[in-house]
């Protein structure tokens, strides 16, 4: 049977987006496929963990250490999570609210999965209207040229793919994040900046989803897509208890 390792990055309070996480993913994610979820924490679980669910010591970094050495974090315990099949990782924040089949979220002939950013997508200027925006540093590894194709912007909340090309994926951009402090430089966007450079050298290998798969609880008065993941909105969600 085919495995899929889930990834949550949950430190402080973050830990207690998991019980909601993991029941709304058990629920609604790939039928019929064998799901694990790894969750990153410092917190403690009470009672006893599900047999699918691996609890992996991590401590709290400040902002944006939390989120830019999250391909650091995951590569920490490859050894465990590269046993699977394919990686998926969701932000602590997230709910997947409708069903998701293996094959809506993983292509066979395209080894990477990303969402396209919802903002982007609305028409909105990354350098303006939203909190996310190509690289333009010259001296920072996942900087953007003039004149690339910059007509995808992809949220880094949901992402994943084949574990070997995932692998492959976090090695390098660990690496380059690596080379930018050495430089005295942390992007933009952090951890996102990078993955966007990534993932538009390798555009012909992205599987890139509808804004259904990153769907911003803030703004589903304006949203044209169906929510399949909800990125939750951090006052008064309709999601969280």
């Amino acid at each position: 049977m085919t495995s899929v390792a889930i990834i949550f990055i949950g430190t402080g309070r973050y830990l207690d987006f998991f019980p909601d996480y993991y029941e709304s993913a058990e629920s609604n994610l790939f039928p019929g496929v064998s799901n694990h979820y790894y969750v990153f924490t410092d917190g403690m679980f009470d009672g006893e963990l599900p047999d699918n669910v691996t609890a992996i010591p991590l401590e709290h970094m400040e902002w944006p250490y939390i989120t830019l050495y999250r391909f650091k974090i995951i590569l920490s315990a490859i050894k465990q999570i590269g046993n699977h099949d394919y990686l998926l990782f969701m932000d602590a924040d997230t709910r997947v609210v409708d069903e998701i089949k293996f094959e809506d979220m993983f292509d066979d002939k395209k080894p990477l999965t990303g969402v396209h950013h919802p903002c982007h997508d609305l028409g909105m200027d990354p350098h303006k209207e939203f909190p996310g925006a190509f690289e333009t540093n010259p001296a920072s590894t996942c900087h953007i040229k003039p004149g690339e194709d910059i007509s995808v912007y992809w949220q880094a909340c949901v992402w994943g793919g084949r574990m070997k090309e995932v692998k492959e994926l976090m090695e390098i951009l660990d690496d380059r994040i690596t080379v930018d402090e050495s430089n005295g430089i942390i992007a933009q966007w952090h951890d996102e900046s990078q993955l966007n450079r990534y993932f538009l050298d390798n555009k012909d290998k992205v599987n890139t989803l509808t804004p259904s798969y990153a769907y911003p609880e803030i703004f589903k008065s304006v949203m044209e897509h169906p929510p399949k993941i909800v990125h939750l909105a951090k006052e008064n969600s309709e999601y969280q208890v």
